[in-house]
């Protein structure tokens, strides 16, 4: 299947960057390990060698991470012509990041409309819909630290997918086609990434949905696998680097695992199951990355995104109209804002009682990379029994 030849290619390469990552010290070599993957190239196709493709790929992604190394420590902070061209650039986006402010800080008044600024409602709604973490209070990033619930504050998966559902719904409401909704709603998503800054979690988010939204357009059904290989090798080509960045790797794994969690569920299973199911599945998938690099698990994660994810689609499409019926009234988008506020307060008061509850959250011994790749092993095989499994039933 053509979904499952991208998802080899995409983890291919990103196996290589990873690779190249743990030996960052030998960047200088990305010339001989590019010349090996040529070689491999030329050799694997003149001799008919089965597999040759991903010994090239695995070469390919390493010499792109080493090389992108090079070029961040040595050419562009030592070469005085590229450090003025990037000084260049950086006064010609000054006019563009002030429109962005006066943007942003448009958007976070329609959704304060309503609410008092100061009051701790307002503070969840921008954290939440703006990943601005900064104006909450301590005690609360405390709580959805410990319970496991941070990544409501991180733009990502769910905030793009909450507002470009929201706005396909607005536009299938306006009698726009539904194979059009979607495709009509990418330049508002990405409006919305930029306003927050484009943070590259929100920027990978937007490119997935992108490749999902135009599928209809050309008569294919979305495909979320291929999105995901598609979204995974634009990053690995554009900035290897990123493939180190904890975020990213988060980013990655746990959409993958949720795609795969989403093979195995059948028809019959009702929301709950499905949503009980898929929670697990994202919070197994993160474990050992938590584990190793922070030092901790959070066994009450399992519990509060049962509550807190249903939620935080909440707000943010609440937030979203909201802010769109700001513009024709603002009684109007009081009401929106004080829904969303409800929810997030709600929200709030779940990760701290989640956050009292003893062992929702405790400190462990960095994880070795066996035990992580042992845990990814058993998971991954797990989920393909279950999708075997259900194969079958349905047969």
């Amino acid at each position: 299947m053509p979904e499952k030849r991208w998802l080899l290619v995409a983890a291919t390469v990103a196996a290589g960057e990873l690779a190249a990552s743990c030996a960052s010290n030998f960047a200088e070599a990305w010339p001989a390990v590019a010349v090996a993957a040529t070689l491999v190239a030329l050799f694997g196709y003149g001799a008919a060698v089965r597999g040759w493709h991903f010994a090239f790929l695995f070469l390919a992604g390493a010499a792109l991470f080493l090389h992108a190394s090079v070029e961040r420590e040595r050419c562009f902070q030592l070469n005085p012509w590229l450090r003025a061209r990037s000084e260049r650039r950086a006064r010609s986006l000054r006019p563009a990041s002030a429109r962005v402010a006066r943007a942003r800080a448009e958007l976070a008044r329609r959704l304060s409309i309503g609410l008092d600024r100061d009051c701790g409602a307002s503070a969840l709604n921008r954290a939440i819909l703006l990943g601005e973490r900064g104006r909450l209070p301590q005690g609360q990033r405390r709580a959805f630290a410990a319970s496991g619930a941070m990544h409501v504050f991180a733009v990502s998966g769910l905030h793009v997918t909450a507002v470009a559902g929201m706005l396909a719904l607005l536009l299938r409401l306006a009698f726009v086609p539904r194979r059009l909704a979607g495709a009509a709603a990418m330049p508002a998503v990405w409006g919305y990434v930029w306003l927050i800054g484009a943070p590259p979690s929100a920027v990978r988010a937007a490119l997935m949905a992108s490749v999902c939204l135009l599928g209809p357009i050309f008569w294919r059904r979305p495909n979320l696998t291929a999105a995901w290989a598609v979204t995974l090798l634009a990053v690995c080509a554009v900035d290897p680097l990123m493939i180190a960045d904890v975020g990213c790797l988060l980013s990655f794994t746990v959409m993958l695992a949720l795609i795969l969690a989403g093979a195995c569920l059948r028809s019959g299973d009702g929301a709950i199951k499905a949503g009980v199911w898929m929670t697990s599945s994202a919070w197994l998938a993160g474990v050992p990355i938590t584990a190793r690099v922070f030092g901790h698990v959070t066994p009450g994660g399992l519990l509060a995104n049962l509550a807190l994810i249903p939620a935080a689609v909440v707000t943010v499409s609440s937030g979203v109209v909201g802010v769109l019926t700001g513009v024709l009234s603002d009684r109007l988008a009081a009401h929106v804002n004080n829904l969303a506020a409800l929810s997030a307060e709600a929200m709030a008061g779940v990760a701290a009682a989640v956050a009292r509850l003893p062992g929702a959250d405790f400190a462990v011994r960095p994880w070795p990379l066996s035990a992580c790749a042992l845990w990814y092993g058993g998971l991954f095989l797990a989920f393909l029994l279950l999708a075997e499994r259900r194969r079958r039933r349905v047969l």
